[in-house]
């Protein structure tokens, strides 16, 4: 996988819980973001590209665990 490619989130709502989420925030997945954003802010990480120059390893292979893949318990 490309270092520098795009990463997404999938969350498993129910129907009920997705018809309350858009009732409270129309346009779910920019929140979603924000708020990703927001902690990211406050934890004082800041995002570092793969092709910045604070990326000395670019030609190491990910680890297992550097995918980025969660998921929840039980899965």
């Amino acid at each position: 996988m490309d270092k520098d490619a795009s990463r997404f989130v999938a969350v498993n709502l129910t129907d009920a819980e997705w018809r309350a989420l858009r009732a409270v925030t129309p346009d779910p997945c920019a929140w979603i973001k924000a708020q990703i954003q927001r902690l990211l802010e406050e934890s004082g990480v800041a995002p570092v590209s793969p092709l910045s120059p604070l990326h000395d390893d670019q030609d190491k292979p990910l680890k297992e665990d550097e995918w980025g893949v969660l998921t929840s318990a039980g899965l």
